[in-house]
């Protein structure tokens, strides 16, 4: 009797302290979700870059008329790109702990896997852990872990982040040359475009695409237009070099009735 007292007795003391640990475990988990990953105001953030790697470094620039990428390419950013990576700096972290309860090599942090810098300060990303997949993140003497939400983000390809529109960065188109002739009633449909997707300029025009000239305040733009094997049309800025894929319908916009070659 007494045996199966004692029994029950230590039974029932693990099964508090197990859940005195769990406990714990969700307050400080809830206090750190409460506490954003940093007090940085993005609002005022004028300077952002992303290393990642071998990757190119990723530059962007807050100019009056919005963020521009200054490397790899000096283009106008997408909105909602440089949006995704201020996001990053207020996510809740799971946990904070003091950067020197981890050996930072066997967490990806020596060296990080990726750097997000804003206006001079520097937060890494590491490895994920294996229990959950949070992200190891440094900031500061802080290392916090961080649900995943974020690394597509960071490892984002720089063409992915420019400006989806053709004309930019021009503001505005004076001119629209169709090999070699001028079609200004096609500014409008040239002022309007955009692909759903901006893809590095690996592909060669053939010799028979049709040569484009946008030309506007600030400079000019040209462009080799066909149609692709696939059935889709491409748009292949030459400087920087830049593919943006089009659908038939966008093309009929674009294009006088009778495409001179």
């Amino acid at each position: 009797m007494r045996r199966h007292l004692r029994q029950n007795l230590m039974l029932g003391s693990g099964a508090a302290l197990l859940a005195l640990l769990t406990w714990l475990v969700v307050k400080q988990e809830q206090t750190a979700s409460a506490t954003p990953l940093t007090t940085i105001e993005t609002s005022r953030v004028q300077a952002l870059s992303v290393r990642n790697g071998n990757q190119p470094l990723r530059r962007f620039e807050r100019r009056d008329s919005g963020w521009q990428m200054r490397e790899p390419f000096d283009m106008p950013a997408q909105a909602q790109a440089i949006e995704r990576l201020l996001a990053i700096v207020s996510a809740p972290p799971r946990s904070l702990h003091e950067a020197g309860k981890f050996d930072p090599r066997k967490i990806g942090l020596q060296p990080p896997q990726a750097i997000l810098d804003l206006d001079g300060q520097a937060i890494e990303f590491g490895g994920t852990d294996a229990i959950r997949g949070d992200r190891y993140v440094r900031v500061g003497g802080t290392i916090a872990l961080v649900p995943d939400r974020f690394s597509a983000w960071l490892l984002a390809p720089p063409e992915a982040e420019v400006e989806r529109r053709l004309m930019a960065p021009l503001q505005q188109l004076a001119t629209v040359q169709i090999n070699g002739k001028i079609h200004n009633e096609l500014i409008a449909a040239w002022s309007a475009v955009a692909t759903s997707q901006v893809k590095g300029g690996g592909e060669t025009a053939p010799a028979d695409a049709i040569a484009v000239q946008l030309d506007g305040a600030g400079g000019h733009i040209d462009y080799r237009l066909w149609r692709r094997d696939d059935g889709r049309y491409a748009a292949l800025r030459m400087q920087p070099p830049l593919l943006y894929p089009l659908e038939e319908a966008q093309v009929q916009q674009l294009l006088p009735a009778a495409p001179e070659r």
